[in-house]
């Protein structure tokens, strides 16, 4: 395998390493970023390079490389570096935890991670750039699109279709047999019966603080 160059230099970066190198096996001798936001020479012991400069440092020929950047705006600049990436000429790694459960013929696209504890039913398919934190469940016949970004404990329900650049937030639920449309933003907590347009935001209620404060409860 080759070794690895993570994109990204901040906490989605220093996980991807995590995974990689603990799970993988994978050797990731260098971080870039564009030379405007190096803000340091190392990460984790690790040089972080301008990738303006990457390809001299390290070569495509000889290395992949993991673009490890969040959901920011609605997943549109990971989605772009991850096309810088490719058109500077490097091939793009991915990852499966071995401790998720997913059906034996799951194929992993380019620059896809799948983290701990993910359960993928029989007869799904992931596109390519897709992040999926620990813990979500992905039921069977359900396609998830380039470019998604899955936080942990979602629940996607059978039969869904997850349009390209979505954004599914922590414990959110979608029932079974509905499509999703490209770079919506389903926010924590939220259940979605329904299936929606493209660019939809649902956003859920968030609990109120009790008027009482923690010094008067009597009991807990």
């Amino acid at each position: 395998m080759r070794d690895v160059v993570i994109f990204g230099m901040g906490q989605v970066a220093e996980v991807i390493h995590h995974y990689l190198t603990e799970e993988g096996g994978r050797t990731v001798v260098a971080f870039t970023v564009d030379a405007a936001f190096r803000t340091a020479d190392e990460v984790l012991g690790v040089p972080v390079v301008d990738f303006e400069d990457i390809e001299r440092r390290y070569p495509p020929e000889t290395h992949e490389m993991f673009v490890a950047v969040s959901f920011k705006g609605v997943n549109k600049l990971r989605e772009a570096k991850v096309a810088e990436a490719e058109g500077k000429g490097y091939a793009l790694t991915s990852h499966l935890s071995p401790r998720a459960s997913a059906w034996s013929k799951l194929v992993m696209q380019p620059n896809t991670i799948i983290m701990e504890n993910n359960v993928i039913q029989p007869f799904v398919t992931i596109g390519r750039n897709v992040i999926m934190w620990s813990g979500n469940h992905i039921g069977h016949h359900s396609r998830i699109g380039d470019n998604c970004f899955i936080a942990s404990h979602a629940v996607i329900s059978g039969n869904c279709e997850i349009g390209a650049g979505t954004f599914i937030g922590v414990n959110a639920t979608l029932r079974d047999n509905i499509n999703i449309g490209a770079r919506n933003v389903i926010g924590a907590g939220t259940l979605i019966l329904q299936s929606s347009a493209d660019n939809a935001v649902f956003v859920g209620p968030a609990t109120q603080a009790a008027k009482v404060t923690s010094d008067r409860l009597r009991s807990i």
